[in-house]
């Protein structure tokens, strides 16, 4: 049986976090080479094997420790609480939110390239957690839109979350791609999710 996680003290926690999700970031699970990660780290094979089961269990590890700091971070909006004068507003706040994340805490958004290369991931990993909770919550946002007359209405609901899905994907890969400077690189964003929003409108 896999051994857990032991704890890390918060200095090398902190080197293991940054290094590993660079890694995985750049490479996935599957192409990142652990025995770099480690020498990057500065961790022992041995320290590490006492504290995390194999590449797998360390990418569970950060994946749910970037999640949980990104969740503090965008403070999601209670779907059930929403109105019809603010589903928008709210729901844009909270992509505004996640703009300022992106510029303040890049490191942050190192999930977001592990989410993009983690499409085959299987569903005891912890990235297809958070991948199926991102496509679920969306999915309940429509439909949440729609109820209250906000979202358009006029085609399949599943059709329009995974346009919903595709677009928001596509946004969000040019962003953790792109070369311009941070400023740019939100106000291009804001455009393009304007334009979503305008595509999706009742």
């Amino acid at each position: 049986m896999p051994r857990p996680a032991r704890p890390l003290d918060a200095a090398r926690s902190a080197r293991l976090l940054d290094v590993a999700s660079d890694a995985f970031a750049a490479d996935g699970l599957e192409d990142a080479s652990l025995n770099d990660i480690l020498s990057r780290s500065g961790m022992g094979k041995g320290s590490f094997y006492h504290r995390f089961a194999d590449k797998a269990a360390l990418h569970d590890w950060v994946t749910r420790t970037l999640a949980s700091e990104i969740a503090a971070e965008l403070r999601v909006p209670d779907l059930s609480t929403l109105t019809a004068e603010s589903f928008r507003p709210e729901l844009s706040a909270l992509l505004d939110r996640f703009e300022r994340v992106a510029v303040a805490r890049p490191q942050l958004m190192n999930l977001g390239r592990m989410f993009h290369n983690s499409a085959d991931a299987s569903a005891d990993r912890a990235i297809a957690g958070v991948r199926s909770a991102v496509m679920t919550w969306i999915a309940d946002a429509l439909v949440a839109g729609r109820a209250l007359g906000v979202i358009r209405s006029d085609l399949p609901a599943d059709l329009l979350s995974a346009w919903t899905v595709s677009s928001l994907t596509t946004i969000d890969t040019w962003v953790l791609a792109s070369e311009e400077e941070p400023a740019a690189r939100a106000e291009t964003a804001t455009r393009a999710i304007d334009a979503l929003w305008e595509l999706l409108g009742a």
